[in-house]
């Protein structure tokens, strides 16, 4: 499949705004290259020029392999972020829409196997939450549609910043609940958590492109530090939960759970040292704002 993606033309961006953004004196919120204090200067620097580049994402399923294919098309500038890179490709491509959807199935297959009604109940929530990402990101392709949304992008922020917290909270509870499930129900509730906990980053990092979007940049900044931290604490309470599991493997252990972690283990290694995921949750960067006299 074949997606038309919106990147920065370095080539077209000003010698001096370059310079300030690997320095540190200048930062990208939304497109646009504003001064930081480090600058002695206020406001934006440059509203950074676009170009349309065409990708081939047809065999491309991985984020990392999306990252390599647009390095090698030159979407980024040699010594700038790879983050903007990463950030580019989960809202402007159709990554973010496929893995929901393979998250959907996952959903389906628990909801009908495993007959316990918190879990239905708060599959449910899950699905929505990541029904509403999938909407704000697709808000987020067209910027020219931003006066016109504003409402429902207050909404969006709304929704996204309760049922993110619902979606942590449930991970938490479902790893109390999955030691007492069977081989077969724990095998199948591993590989949706894993699944679940890469795309929460993703998820994050949306929510708070939606504010910088509606000009909400301090309410974008404080939501990505306590997401982070609140992410990254779910994330950690996983680790320990599937060490404690994979010890047993290691130990000689050979009962069917001890085998289904051990199977499992190259998929959880790839979950907890994602780059793409720090990348994603890196705290933003202030900037200095365009003094206002009345």
């Amino acid at each position: 499949m074949k997606e038309t993606l919106f990147a920065i033309d370095w080539l077209d961006v000003y010698k001096e705004v370059k310079s300030a953004l690997e320095t540190g004196h200048a930062v990208i919120r939304d497109g646009v290259a504003y001064w930081t204090s480090l600058s002695g200067k206020t406001g934006i620097a440059q509203h950074l020029p676009l170009k349309e580049v065409v990708v081939d994402t047809t065999s491309v399923g991985e984020l990392k392999q999306l990252v390599q294919l647009a390095q090698t098309t030159q979407l980024a500038a040699l010594g700038l972020s790879t983050g903007i890179i990463v950030g580019a490709m989960v809202m402007q491509t159709m990554y973010l829409a496929q893995k929901i959807d393979k998250l959907q199935q996952s959903l389906d297959v628990i909801s009908g196997d495993v007959h316990a009604q918190n879990v239905i109940f708060y599959m449910e929530k899950l699905s929505r939450y990541f029904g509403v990402v999938e909407s704000a990101r697709v808000l987020l392709l067209d910027k020219s549609l931003t006066e016109e949304t504003r409402d429902v992008a207050a909404h969006l922020i709304a929704q996204l910043s309760n049922e993110r917290n619902e979606v942590l909270s449930f991970i938490d509870n479902l790893l109390t609940y999955a030691d007492k499930l069977t081989d077969r129900h724990l095998e199948q509730v591993l590989d949706f958590i894993t699944l679940m906990l890469d795309l929460i980053p993703k998820a994050i990092y949306i929510e708070s492109q939606v504010c910088d979007r509606y000009g909400k940049f301090r309410l974008a900044e404080h939501l990505m530090r306590v997401n982070t931290r609140r992410y990254g604490a779910t994330l950690e309470h996983y680790r320990q939960w599937c060490n404690d599991k994979v010890k047993g493997s290691i130990s000689g252990r050979s009962d069917p759970q001890a085998v289904v972690f051990n199977r499992k283990q190259d998929d959880l290694h790839l979950l907890f040292k994602s780059e793409d995921n720090q990348l994603l949750l890196q705290e933003l960067k202030a900037f200095a704002p365009q003094l206002q006299f009345s």
